[in-house]
């Protein structure tokens, strides 16, 4: 692209028409490009310098984008909210050759190829806040970026003054539309799948988590008593409360003086805490007072 006469290079060519531009007044016609450009300004920031080209043309502004048809349709579709601050404007997309024009001596130089004539003459068809694209340019998206193409819909055939006939296709705003929402229903169904999983194997995911973690032995003992685990002596609770433990069956004994042992196991799971409850003393008076705690403390 640097040598004019060079051999054409494939791009994406964006041409953009103030509609009815020769007819409206001088004053008015530099207000309405002052407010494309910055239109066009707005729309090329996130678009590489390397690979654009930013020409002028009698009635509007033309980008030619090199190797990325997608970076072409989001500058069309964001010069076209442009509109809505007033300026009427036909797009139109076309992808093709393209090379440098042989230079004239002046201080600017421009573009030729099949790509430049082609989006002048369908940018004509495209009507006030339209965006044609031509097949070829559908086709090019189609390759680099499938999902973008999908929402590109047939427009037509149209003849230029030339006699020559263009297959059309516009975006689909009803197209990207349903496409969002089946993303969004297809998002839902995954995060509802995702927690009935997690409902279902709550339990063994927890265990997974929880895995090589000690468990917790808790005594509530009255009025107090020795702790034997698995035989060994472990001290009397109270003031002794609870013991970390590793997860598994243990076999738990409590002695006190003058009373009959209780004995009992406890299978102990990983992370979690048990309790052991046992009252000596099971008198009426002990009974009555056992039961008015455990009313007020449930």
């Amino acid at each position: 692209m640097n040598v004019p006469g060079s051999l054409p290079t494939l791009a994406s060519f964006v041409f953009i028409r103030i509609t009815e531009f020769p007819r409206r007044p001088v004053p008015e016609q530099a207000r309405l490009r002052a407010q494309l450009e910055s239109a066009l300004a707005v729309a090329l920031i996130r678009i590489p310098a390397r690979i654009r080209i930013v020409l002028d043309a009698p009635d509007g502004m033309a980008i030619a984008v090199l190797g990325n048809p997608a970076a072409a349709l989001d500058i069309a579709q964001r010069c076209m909210s442009a509109s809505a601050a007033g300026v009427s404007m036909a797009v139109a997309i076309n992808h093709g050759a393209i090379r440098l024009a042989p230079y004239d001596g002046g201080d600017h130089q421009g573009l030729i190829g099949d790509a430049v004539g082609t989006a002048s003459a369908i940018a004509h068809f495209a009507g006030s806040a339209r965006l044609f694209v031509s097949r070829s340019f559908r086709e090019a998206l189609a390759e680099s970026s499938p999902a973008r193409a999908v929402s590109i819909r047939p427009a037509g055939i149209f003849t230029d003054a030339n006699v020559r006939t263009h297959e059309l296709f516009a975006p689909d705003p009803a197209s990207a539309l349903r496409r969002r929402k089946i993303l969004a229903a297809v998002g839902a169904v995954v995060l509802i799948g995702i927690f009935a999983a997690l409902v279902y194997f709550h339990d063994p995911i927890r265990r997974e988590l929880r895995a090589g973690q000690p468990g917790t032995l808790a005594f509530d003992i009255y009025p107090d008593g020795d702790i034997f685990v698995d035989g060994a002596a472990r001290g009397k609770s109270p003031p002794l409360a609870n013991l970390r433990l590793e997860p598994g069956l243990h076999a738990i004994e409590l002695k006190r003086k003058g009373e009959i042992p209780f004995r009992t196991t406890v299978d102990l799971q990983a992370g979690r805490t048990a309790t052991v409850q046992y009252a000596f003393t099971p008198g009426s008076e002990r009974s009555l007072l056992h039961r008015l705690r455990d009313w007020v403390l449930p």
